[in-house]
């Protein structure tokens, strides 16, 4: 795998990096197995097509694509889970139907199996209190992402479990 290969998946599905680094050890030279792509749209490239087939790879594999830099943090107490998504619902879809009514919206992640398929729910990231009050006031019964209505509710953070 090269710079220019991960260049050329990214151009068949329809995406244009600014940069590709492929990450190597630095002792051996070889593929560490990552690479750090740039684009000037990151968030919907990434909600796009992660978890997608990377193309002409055999066997098959999936982009696996995640935020890194310090301005990309997620403060998950202003997050959301949302239930009830259809089969077909990816973390692109969830992204676009939320971040259209909620600016703020840092993420949106589906829960997968581990043979790719949706576990049925997922979990939004807000940047601000406020639009994550509002959705988990106004958006529990949405019907758009299946074929029932979603339901959403508040996240409790790990570190509150304990207290």
């Amino acid at each position: 795998m090269t710079e220019r290969f991960i260049t050329r998946a990214f151009h068949k599905m329809g995406e244009y990096p600014n940069n590709v680094k492929l990450i190597r050890n630095t002792n051996t030279g070889e593929i560490s197995g990552y690479a750090f792509v740039d684009f000037y749209d990151s968030v919907s490239v990434m909600h796009k097509l992660n978890g997608k087939y990377i193309p002409n790879t055999n066997p098959p594999v999936k982009f696996k694509l995640n935020h890194a830099g310090k301005s990309t943090s997620i403060n998950r107490e202003f997050s959301v889970w949302l239930g009830i998504l259809g089969p077909g619902v990816d973390d692109y879809q969830l992204y676009k139907t939320f971040a259209c009514r909620y600016p703020s919206i840092r993420t949106a992640k589906v829960v997968l199996d581990r043979s790719g398929l949706s576990k049925g729910y997922g979990f939004i990231f807000f940047g601000s209190e406020e639009e994550q009050k509002h959705c988990l006031n106004n958006m529990n019964g949405f019907p758009g992402l299946g074929s029932k209505p979603i339901k959403v509710n508040r996240v409790i953070p790990k570190s509150k479990w304990h207290e």
